[in-house]
């Protein structure tokens, strides 16, 4: 049942049993007296995951490239309701961003889900000879029919994928463990991929204290009297150390409260970043749409550009996405860009092994570098 201020409480953890929970009991408990699954957190998420999920598709037809962006979604999520916290009559907490963080992520990875930058493209690019005949254009009814039929499948599988990878075998995903540890440095909570002391230890600890207590008394009556203010102590005296201590929990709350307030606009700014890069990064890609000559600059030369189709695209999201991948995964498709363009290309050119034009899919050495490339990527994963 939905709460009057829009969550939904859980008691339990719907998808998890006792006996699992057993062999988890290392790990920190899920606070559920907070809200978890709140209306505010998937709309944002469904919003946020709506833009990736464009980005994605994009980026996928050009380059193949797809990122879950859970980290991202997880910081934009915490950034937009930490901007809006002073009118939030309930805290965004930690079980709410991973809500946020999900969706997200379940909508922004549509397009490799769904094969729309994969299997239906490739489809699509084949002729009546090579298809025999099938259909291989599929109308806007046919993709919602694969698409709702891939998302029962990946619903039912789920349950049993999540009790086998990571409730029995414990796996640790690299990015599902990387997003708890910023949804919690975000939130200010305890690593939760960290485990705690196991159960035998703490009852050996607390079992072994009363005996340190009892052959301590005498020394803590003796600090007790030490600690203790003298007879002496005047109600002046008294009044005045009520009064600093007064005094300096009203400094300490003043000190809070401005730091709170600096962190606020801290936030504020970099959600305003946020969006003016993207705004930036927008109006280039509209502008690439209709003046297609800004995707491709002949910095290398007019031959190189139009023989060896050798240009430049200066993009901000490519440059976002080099920063979100990291420099060695960078630096390592900059060294296939050159084997395969600067040798394996002119290699396939000269040797008539791919004799069409450079740029054409099926006779030059676009497609042909294409094939080298997946057997590259095959022999790696085995």
């Amino acid at each position: 049942m939905i709460n009057r201020r829009g969550y939904v409480p859980l008691e339990s953890d719907p998808l998890s049993d006792r006996d699992d929970e057993q062999t988890h009991h290392g790990h920190h408990a899920v606070d559920m007296t907070q809200p978890q699954f709140t209306w505010r957190a998937i709309i944002v998420g469904l919003m946020f995951g709506t833009i990736l999920c464009f980005s994605n598709l994009w980026f996928g037809l050009q380059s193949g490239w797809i990122s879950m962006m859970s980290l991202q979604a997880s910081l934009v999520g915490f950034a937009v309701f930490k901007a809006l916290e002073r009118v939030l009559s309930i805290p965004f907490g930690p079980a709410e961003n991973v809500i946020l963080q999900t969706t997200a992520v379940a909508t922004a990875t549509m397009p490799l889900a769904g094969g729309f930058v994969g299997i239906l493209p490739a489809l699509k690019m084949l002729d009546e000879r090579e298809a025999n005949g099938a259909r291989t254009v599929l109308s806007f009814g046919q993709l919602c029919a694969w698409g709702m039929a891939l998302t029962f499948f990946g619903v039912f599988f789920a349950v049993p994928l999540r009790r086998q990878m990571v409730i029995k075998e414990k796996l640790r995903f690299p990015s599902g463990t990387a997003t708890a540890q910023m949804i919690s440095v975000l939130h200010k909570r305890p690593d939760p991929t960290l485990e705690e002391e196991p159960a035998a230890q703490s009852t050996s600890t607390q079992i072994s204290l009363p005996a340190s207590d009892s052959s301590s008394d005498d020394s803590r009556m003796r600090r007790r009297e030490r600690s203790s203010p003298p007879a002496s102590v005047t109600a002046g005296d008294n009044d005045d150390t009520g009064n600093a201590v007064a005094a300096d929990s009203e400094y300490n709350t003043n000190a809070i409260a401005k730091a709170d307030d600096v962190d606020d606009v801290q936030w504020a700014v970099k959600l305003v970043v946020l969006c003016v890069s993207f705004l930036l990064s927008g109006a280039y890609a509209l502008l690439a749409h209709f003046f297609p000559a800004i995707t491709a600059l002949p910095v290398f030369g007019s031959y190189l550009s139009t023989e060896w189709a050798w240009n430049l695209m200066p993009s901000l999201s490519y440059a976002g996405q080099g920063i979100i991948m990291g420099l060695p995964t960078c630096v390592w498709m900059l060294v296939g860009a050159f084997v395969g363009w600067g040798i394996l290309s002119p290699v396939a050119k000269l040797e008539e092994w791919a004799p069409g034009p450079v740029t054409d899919w099926k006779t030059g050495s676009r497609g042909w570098i294409l094939w080298v490339s997946l057997a590259v990527m095959i022999a790696e994963s085995m």
